[in-house]
């Protein structure tokens, strides 16, 4: 436990260091905040920008307060929002193990598992501080523009989500267990993650087992307050998944031959 507590505020210094801490936040509260905004003002941003022939308009349709916010998760988090977090994570296993971090830690008296948990759990709760507070803003701006919607359905549809974000990051981890190149791990992480969102489009019972499936969920919480049907099922596969990612991760890590600093 010892060990673990070092790694942990291992990961904060770096955080810190790297203003992770500062920038990924910010980045989360912008794509909040340009949601509300962009699906408020865009009629009037159109009619201003005029160039249409005479004649011709176009009508947009009217958003509910509720799908407003759904929106903040399926146009933003779900796109820029789970590019950052790769971008974010992309590194924390390879730059280790390429510097021989990595192998100077395990001399240590420390195990992979131990070594892992701290990355998962550290950049876990900057993942959820970041997704709240950007959330947060897009629910500020929501309420002020458009008009209330139940606090216990934001909060369960959040929760829901976040879930995904959890699979996302265990996925990063295992990637990057696996290569060494962070351009190599970015790349193959998005396709991959921006793939299962994509798949979720076709429908079909087979989403149940997809993890990106719990976006979802969460936008039929915030709307409606029911959720999608299997969602258990989903949410167990999903917590399987992430557990599967480390253990796979932990193994490969236990084999390999690590460079020394």
């Amino acid at each position: 436990m010892k060990h673990f507590t070092v790694l942990l505020k291992r990961e904060w210094l770096d955080a810190r260091r790297s203003y992770k801490l500062l920038w990924l936040p910010i980045v989360f509260m912008f794509l909040g905040i340009l949601q509300p905004l962009s699906s408020f003002y865009l009629p009037e941003i159109l009619k201003m920008a005029g160039g249409l022939p005479d004649g011709m308009t176009i009508t947009l349709p009217e958003l509910t307060a509720s799908e407003v916010l759904a929106s903040a998760l399926t146009d933003q988090f779900d796109q820029m929002g789970l590019i950052v977090i790769v971008m974010a994570t992309m590194g924390i296993i390879a730059s280790d193990k390429n510097n021989g971090m990595l192998a100077f830690i395990l001399t240590r008296n420390t195990t992979i598992v131990e070594y892992l948990l701290s990355k998962l759990l550290g950049h876990a709760v900057m993942i959820a501080g970041s997704i709240f507070i950007g959330f947060l803003s897009a629910v500020f701006y929501t309420f002020y523009l458009y008009q209330a919607v139940s606090v216990v359905r934001i909060a369960a549809g959040l929760g829901v989500y976040y879930i995904w974000c959890l699979f996302m990051l265990a996925f990063v981890i295992t990637i990057g267990a696996l290569l060494s190149r962070t351009p190599a791990i970015a790349l193959l992480s998005v396709f991959v993650l921006i793939f299962l969102k994509t798949v979720t489009m076709l429908g079909g019972g087979f989403q149940v087992l997809n993890p990106a499936h719990l976006s979802n969920q969460a936008v039929s919480i915030i709307t409606s307050g029911n959720v999608l049907p299997h969602f258990f099922i989903t949410m167990t596969v999903s917590v399987l998944l992430i557990v599967f990612c480390l253990l796979f991760a932990t193994l490969y890590l236990s084999r390999k031959e690590l460079p020394s600093m």
